[in-house]
């Protein structure tokens, strides 16, 4: 008869836990319509029993759903049947989806746990749309919060894996029973005379939960009965460090980025350096999640590679992580979404890496030049009276050529590997293209983007850039052509010739 009191008066404190973690957490409102997960199993049952006998009192309307992958055959169709009689003697309406993975398409890496897990949470939050429920309660316990959070350890995880399982995941999914250990659960269960099943599937070796859940946490309890508080609490206060490391991030991503029209977004090389390495590798991967659209990743060691190869090599380096393209600039360094071919083969570079077709002109002409949208225009001029010498330079985005220095016909083109000229102003001495763009640091992705206006004899002009001193206009000039580009936005150090 003790044992019934007791048993009975613990059911109590555990509900009254449960409104507490409620309220302090904010989980949800008197009032609410809550979508419940249920499997089955003692937590989810459990879950379901305690939030029907908190209803009442919270005027909470609730709904029961149930997902059945399908993968344990006749014992999922067991657990169907359970769940829905369970529902009906609670009163609970239930809805069952069907949610088939045997022939689902799994990306790369993702683990069919983790492809259930996934299209689990989305079938349930299509169900509380359907329904208007506002929130979806899961039934995570403290047991559980405690396995996770020993598994990020093994696999070497940061402040975001160690901060372990939110007690509240956006705005719909919400773990009530997250404070409350599974020995709790089973009293409670015990005490109210709840039956539940038991999944196959959770006693295997082959998933590392269930070697943790069954071999190590009882070894670690051995050492400290109270080891799931401990790592309860431990998940608590690493999840609010990680949450001010995030908003430090943030305020430092904000201040040393920006984003361009295209996707990509450039990164200050000289501010990321001066942070601490914690908040270096922070933005690093926070600027790859961004230009990628994933949520995950990258890994630790792509982010330290990203570190070693890219930010702190030279200007040039670049690297593909995540489907990200990473590359150093000068005091910049560039992420972009990495292009894909047809065949849906990485491409690492950017379609503009490529050359565009070289365009035939003659003169006068006026050509879009399609990497930049700019127009290249062609006109004969007239020679101003100077004095002796060579004609001066006149503004960044416009040249004047000697036609009797060239013939035709003249191809408007991208830099190609080999390319040299005579700048003007460097009294005839030859340079490779690649040289001279790298003086004027002028980013690797922007020089294919230069248009280069070429005669048979050489390049007349580097678009917006630099004339060449063998083809450009002096006093003895008689016949001239003026190469201009109109809109020029080819940055630092422009000179006209």
């Amino acid at each position: 008869m003790r044992r019934h009191v007791h048993l009975h008066r613990a059911t109590a404190a555990l509900l009254r836990r449960v409104s507490a973690t409620v309220r302090a957490k904010q989980l949800f409102e008197p009032g609410a319509r809550i979508l419940v997960a249920v499997s089955g199993g003692p937590d989810s049952v459990a879950l379901l029993s305690l939030l029907t006998s908190l209803a009442p009192s919270w005027n909470l309307t609730l709904w029961g759903v149930h997902i059945n992958h399908g993968l344990r055959g006749a014992e999922s169709e067991e657990d169907a049947r359970f769940v829905s009689a369970l529902c009906d003697r609670l009163g609970v309406r239930l809805v069952t989806e069907h949610v088939a993975l045997a022939e689902a398409p799994r990306p790369k890496g993702l683990s069919l746990q983790e492809l259930a897990r996934d299209r689990r949470y989305a079938a349930m939050a299509r169900v509380a749309l359907e329904l208007s429920a506002g929130k979806i309660a899961l039934g995570h316990t403290a047991d559980d919060q405690a396995e996770t959070l020993i598994m990020w350890v093994l696999r070497g995880s940061g402040t975001g894996g160690l901060a372990g399982i939110p007690v509240a995941r956006g705005p719909l999914f919400i773990r009530p029973l997250l404070e409350i250990t599974r020995a709790e659960i089973l009293e409670y269960l015990t005490a109210e005379g709840i039956t539940f099943r038991n999944d196959s599937s959770n006693t295997t070796s082959l998933y590392l939960r269930n070697r943790v859940r069954h071999g190590l946490l009882p070894a670690l309890k051995r050492f400290n009965p109270g080891v799931v508080q401990v790592l309860m609490r431990q998940a608590e206060i690493l999840r609010e460090e990680d949450r001010c490391l995030e908003r430090l991030t943030a305020g430092h991503l904000t201040a040393l980025s920006h984003a361009e029209a295209d996707g990509r977004v450039v990164v200050d090389r000289d501010g990321l350096l001066a942070l601490p390495l914690a908040l270096q590798r922070r933005v690093i991967r926070a600027v790859i999640r961004r230009v990628t659209g994933m949520n995950k990743g990258p890994t630790f060691g792509a982010v330290r590679t990203v570190l070693e190869r890219v930010v702190q090599g030279q200007s040039g380096c670049s690297i593909t992580v995540q489907d990200a393209l990473i590359a150093r600039e000068y005091g910049r360094v560039r992420f972009e979404p990495a292009r894909r071919s047809r065949d849906g083969s990485r491409m690492t570079g950017r379609v503009e890496g490529a050359s565009p077709a070289a365009l035939t002109v003659g003169v006068p002409c006026s050509q879009i030049w399609a990497p930049t949208g700019q127009s290249v225009r062609l006109s004969f001029g007239k020679l101003p009276a100077v004095g002796r010498g060579t004609w001066p330079n006149r503004t960044s985005h416009q040249a004047l050529l000697d036609a009797d220095r060239f013939t035709m016909p003249l191809l408007i083109r991208a830099w190609q590997p080999g390319d040299a000229f005579r700048p003007f102003g460097m009294c005839g001495r030859r340079k490779k293209l690649q040289d001279f763009f790298a003086d004027l640091k002028l980013p690797r992705d922007q020089r294919r983007r230069v248009p280069l206006l070429v005669a048979p004899e050489g390049i007349l002009w580097v678009g917006g850039l630099r004339a060449d001193e063998r083809f450009a206009a002096t006093a003895s000039t008689t016949r001239s052509v003026i190469a201009e580009l109109l809109d020029s936005t080819f940055g630092p150090g422009a000179e006209g010739g």
